[in-house]
């Protein structure tokens, strides 16, 4: 069930991101977030509401993936499954702030809101999308480590982990960029779903007899 979850965690959102389109950059006016908005309209808000339910897939899945690093922690007393858990806390919890905003956007199609208010949620989603892929690194590099060191999981996984980590850092440009750099957060949410993806299926073919 974990490892189906993640699969569709990942093809949740990728069928928001194409109804999503090319969505305004952080430099945009309020004017173009409005019209992006409510030019979308339907699409917007059902993109919307499949990367909600993607959110509530993601909890078994990441219920699953741990399984094997917390046994791993009880028998050496470390504590991998701790630094993952944790890092995958930070990044739903920023996530989730960010969908808030742009769902607050979508409610009304861009309409009866002011600039102000107009530009206020569109940076806070992406200071939001931001912080949730700069914690990538802690979830993903937490599960490299404790590959690399007990082999909780396969060896490929575990290096596949820390180029995701490495990816992770792109986050960055989300919270201190208000030009088309923020856009480069994209190569660390490309590089969390291919993760997931991918773990969802290792999930999936190493089931326990």
């Amino acid at each position: 069930m974990a490892g189906w979850a993640g699969v569709g965690f990942v093809v949740l959102n990728v069928v928001a991101f194409l109804l999503f389109g090319t969505p305004p950059g952080a430099d945009a006016p309020a004017s173009e977030i409005a019209d992006y908005v409510a030019d979308a309209g339907n699409a917007y808000k059902v993109g919307t509401a499949l990367t909600g339910i993607a959110t509530v897939l993601f909890v078994p899945f990441l219920a699953g993936l741990l399984v094997p690093f917390f046994r791993s922690d009880r028998e050496h007393s470390e504590g991998f499954g701790v630094v993952v858990f944790a890092g995958a806390l930070l990044s739903g919890t920023a996530a989730t702030l960010g969908l808030s905003a742009t769902a607050a956007l979508s409610l009304r199609a861009g309409a009866e809101l002011d600039a102000a208010t107009t530009r206020a949620l569109w940076d806070l989603s992406y200071v939001a999308y931001g912080s949730a892929i700069l914690a990538v690194p802690i979830l993903a590099g937490g599960a490299a480590m404790a590959i690399q060191k007990r082999g909780v999981m396969p060896d490929w996984f575990g290096n596949l982990s820390w180029l995701v980590a490495l990816l992770g850092f792109t986050g960055i440009f989300g919270l201190v960029s208000t030009s088309g750099l923020a856009y480069l957060l994209l190569a660390g949410y490309l590089g969390l779903l291919v993760w997931v993806l991918v773990a969802g299926i290792v999930l999936v073919r190493e089931q326990p007899a």
